[in-house]
């Protein structure tokens, strides 16, 4: 079971891309995933997940979310009733599986699925995406949640009878040191399989992926562009898109190309296609972004990232603002193959064929606290869960 929320089950969000390659992951694996969601899909996105294998399951009422928008109008809480969405659509769920594993990958989901007590049977895996939950200090930061908010959350992953997974041993480190327990390595497939190929094709511009918010830094990357005249590379979505056109008319750079929530082949290729990534973001867990460049081409972040130390040091560069552009600019001078002969794309093969072996260990390794017989479960006696 794969819980994600409508909202996140998008394409130019790293939950969205997780969910896809997971998935596909898992189709490899031949088990089969429900993606079990708050409320029905509204995004196409989700018809590409289940024409990949899943099935899509929601609860059959679903509770409005206005009230709670009109209450947390300027920072977000606890959305009460997106959990009890799920709490429904997992109780549906139970209608066509007893499932082996349930993973939370929207945070609502968390005290949903650890109501039902089914960590004594199986494991109940809350993921980490939100940067909060791993880098503490990020919550100095004004974020789009309340510090109650990211309080409860935390709290959470640090529970005695639920795991807490997370994609890197850097990850895991820091939220034991903060408190977690039961912490796993899980880390993330690959999003699109064709990043894990060469491309020595023609390349030109440095790369930007993500939305227009704060804590994605993007006027640094626009900066960049201005002060050394390279053409700039952005993937975000329809509403970044509007703001990085209206951004780059003011700055007078005509110089560009947007693409805005692409998948598939065009994303592969709109990314093996540039020469530089730039990834200027100040609060990350673990960027699919970074992850997705990092074996084609020079990838620099600016010194306060200190989400970066995800990833081998030997493959990035890391420096002030001050000093930035320049960086970028001799490393826009890099050549393809020289790139690829430093053994990058190697490192991410790596981190992505490791990734399956990591799920398998776990869910083979797991150790129930309570066995039953099957004639013993009174949830066969009933056609019907009300």
């Amino acid at each position: 079971a794969f819980c994600i929320s409508d909202q996140h089950l998008v394409p130019h969000g790293g939950i969205g891309q997780f969910a896809k390659g997971f998935v596909e992951m898992s189709t490899k694996l031949n088990w089969k995933v429900d993606i079990i969601l708050d409320k029905p899909p509204t995004n196409d996105f989700s018809k590409l997940v289940e024409s990949l294998g899943a099935n899509i399951i929601t609860a059959k009422e679903v509770l409005s979310y206005k009230n709670h928008t009109g209450t947390f109008a300027f920072t977000d809480s606890i959305n009460f009733e997106k959990t009890l969405n799920f709490r429904n659509a997992i109780m549906n769920a139970f209608h066509t599986n007893i499932y082996d594993m349930i993973v939370c990958n929207s945070p609502d989901a968390m005290p949903a699925a650890l109501a039902f007590d089914l960590n004594k049977y199986i494991p109940v895996v809350f993921y980490t995406h939100e940067e909060s939950m791993v880098f503490r200090d990020t919550r100095k930061f004004k974020g789009v949640f309340g510090e109650s908010c990211n309080e409860f959350y935390n709290r959470m992953m640090t529970l005695d009878n639920a795991y807490c997974g997370t994609q890197s041993l850097r990850n895991k480190a820091e939220i034991e040191a903060n408190g977690g327990t039961n912490v796993q390595r899980l880390s993330m497939p690959m999003s699109e399989r064709g990043l894990l190929e060469y491309n020595f094709g023609e390349r030109r511009g440095v790369l930007y992926i993500g939305r227009w918010e704060d804590r994605k830094n993007p006027e640094a990357f626009l900066k960049v562009i201005k002060d050394t005249g390279l053409p700039a590379k952005i993937m975000t979505n329809a509403n970044g898109k509007k703001k990085f056109e209206a951004r780059l008319k003011e700055l007078e750079i005509t110089d560009y190309e947007i693409k805005a929530s692409i998948v598939g082949q065009e994303k592969v290729d709109f990314i093996k296609s540039a020469k530089v990534h730039f990834n200027p973001s100040l609060r990350e867990n673990y960027p699919f972004t970074f992850f997705e460049c990092l074996g084609h081409m020079p990838c620099v972040v600016i010194d306060k990232s200190e989400w970066v130390t995800n990833f081998d040091s030997k493959y990035y560069t890391r420096v002030g603002m001050d000093k930035v552009s320049q960086i970028v600019k001799d490393a826009y001078n890099i050549s393809t193959q020289v790139w690829y002969d430093n053994g990058a794309m190697n490192y991410i093969q790596t981190l992505d064929y490791e990734t399956s072996k990591q799920w398998v260990d776990f869910l083979d390794g797991y150790k129930p606290s309570v066995s039953s017989k099957s004639d013993a479960a009174k949830i066969n006696d009933y056609d019907e869960i009300k």
